[in-house]
């Protein structure tokens, strides 16, 4: 049986010199190729064809999300995993969006990181070492964020997005209404609004959302 041929993309050296130090160690796995950016990877990937992609999320020129969409469009059987050292639940949902495979934190143990290649290699996947039935939670979840997102972008007028995102940060109508150039009782006038078009209820589950969509939005 050969080994299992793995194209390693990221841009910090010291990191991907460790990871192919810690691949060599093991007889059924080799590293193929490196890449320092997005654009190199699918590149590398063209080139060689590997068995598994490892690539790092945020990269120059352009970046890991963005490269592996454009591997999985031309290359559907492609199986690419994602390091990272953020773990929201938001980049789970947008890596299974995309096709992707998995996603491993850069401070990952060994066993659990090589544990992870031969899952995706023998056609699974491997998020955080979460089971399926936490897995399908977390998109159940990430699903319903996005769709409210989206609603709230088609549903709020632009100063009601203003307005959301000044709450989001915790300050007062006197603040918001400072930080706009406009009365407090517009800005409470607002906020009635939006509360009503989103069906929310209480003022603390309005900073709740707004706190969340202001992060979602960010991402």
């Amino acid at each position: 049986m050969g080994k299992i041929r793995v194209l390693l993309a990221d841009d910090h050296t010291i990191l991907r010199q460790g990871l192919v130090d810690i691949l060599k160690s093991y007889d059924d796995i080799v590293v193929v190729a490196e890449a320092e950016n997005g654009g190199e990877l699918i590149q590398k990937y063209e080139k060689v064809k590997p068995d598994i992609v490892l690539t790092d999320i945020e990269m120059p020129i352009m970046s890991g999300i963005v490269a592996a969409k454009q591997i999985i469009q031309k290359h559907p059987e492609a199986k690419i995993l994602f390091l990272s050292m953020y773990s929201g639940e938001d980049y789970i949902y947008k890596i299974d969006s995309i096709g992707g495979k998995g996603l491993l934190s850069k401070e990952i143990i060994k066993d659990e990181f090589v544990s992870a290649i031969r899952s995706v290699f023998n056609g699974g996947t491997y998020y955080f070492g979460k089971n399926a039935e936490e897995l399908d939670h977390i998109l159940h979840r990430s699903k319903e964020i996005v769709n409210r997102r989206k609603k709230t972008n088609t549903t709020l007028t632009t100063r009601e997005h203003e307005i959301l995102l000044e709450i989001a940060k915790g300050i007062s109508s006197e603040e918001i209404a400072a930080n706009l150039k406009m009365g407090k009782r517009t800005v409470d006038t607002f906020r009635s609004s939006i509360m009503s078009k989103l069906n929310i209820k209480s003022l603390p589950m309005l900073i709740k959302y707004a706190i969340h969509y202001s992060e979602s939005s960010h991402n």
